[in-house]
């Protein structure tokens, strides 16, 4: 499993947010999903046998939430690995 956490643009509303979570929760192969609308900011824990970093990315720009800043992966206890 790895944790990555993406920088998107901003979010119209806290519904805007949820619906995302959602979206996310519902996608094979994400495990958990956290968005903190006031940050920008989307946390994902993922199984990267089924899912990759790329393709959750290309999910959020299909979505219309476009990436800022590239992902990083996070560790366990996390610290930035990549």
């Amino acid at each position: 499993m790895e944790k990555s956490v993406f920088q998107v643009g901003p979010f119209e509303c806290a519904g805007c947010a949820k619906k995302l979570e959602n979206q996310l929760k519902d996608t094979a192969g994400v495990i958990s999903v956290k968005v903190f609308p006031h940050l920008c900011k989307i946390r994902t824990e993922f199984d990267e046998k089924k899912i990759s970093i790329k393709q959750l990315e290309e999910f959020l720009r299909k979505w219309g939430y476009p990436i800022q800043t590239q992902a990083h992966t996070l560790s366990n206890k996390g610290r930035k690995i990549s």
